[in-house]
């Protein structure tokens, strides 16, 4: 019988400590590159496209905004001016943007943090004048289109405000409650092997 609570109280050490430790930080491997083989297939990974210079940046905790000034769109609902945000770290496979320069911008909608798109280093995004990359955009989403710059579209990034911090506390208590949940299990379990071995 003590084999079996050795048993299970290793069993749900291991499945309750890494639900508390904290998360290992890893180098992103993932980066574009625009020599590489498979250009047309990762230019063919975004929610939208356009070309456009990053016109400012804003730094929030952990995230950077960068609006842009958009001339042509491949993909997506984009308009005149336009945010994307991205994470500040590297390790997270964040990716920055050089104020005045313009870039070929290859986005995603996931994990925005209020703004309309997000990008990463694992995006295609290159500087314009990347011929590659430019070549296989319109390969695979057809020639762009110009932007009228009187067709002024206004973008409103979410600030942050009351509940900004929730999603991330709400990961945390979810897996409290899971490891919480499993060690009622097992106590239970194994209360009812104790009463049926008498």
């Amino acid at each position: 019988m003590r084999w079996l609570l050795s048993v299970l109280a290793v069993l749900g050490l291991a499945g309750v400590l890494p639900l508390s430790a904290p998360g290992v930080a890893h180098a992103c491997s993932c980066v574009y590159e625009p020599d590489g083989p498979r250009i047309v297939e990762q230019v063919s990974y975004a929610a939208s496209v356009f070309t456009g210079t990053a016109t400012a940046k804003r730094v929030e905790d952990q995230t950077e905004f960068y609006e842009f000034d958009v001339r042509e769109v491949f993909e997506g609902d984009v308009g005149a001016e336009t945010v994307v945000s991205s994470s500040v770290q590297s390790a997270a496979c964040g990716r920055g943007f050089d104020i005045g320069t313009e870039y070929l911008v290859f986005t995603s909608t996931y994990d925005t943090k209020g703004a309309p798109w997000s990008v990463d280093s694992c995006s295609a995004t290159t500087e314009s004048r990347n011929n590659r990359t430019r070549d296989a955009a319109v390969t695979v989403y057809g020639a762009p289109l110009a932007i009228d710059p009187q067709d002024q579209v206004f973008v409103f990034i979410d600030d942050g405000g009351e509940g900004a911090g929730d999603a991330a506390g709400a990961s945390w208590w979810w897996r409290l409650a899971f490891a919480g949940g499993a060690v009622v299990i097992a106590g239970a379990l194994v209360r009812r092997w104790i009463r049926s071995r008498r």
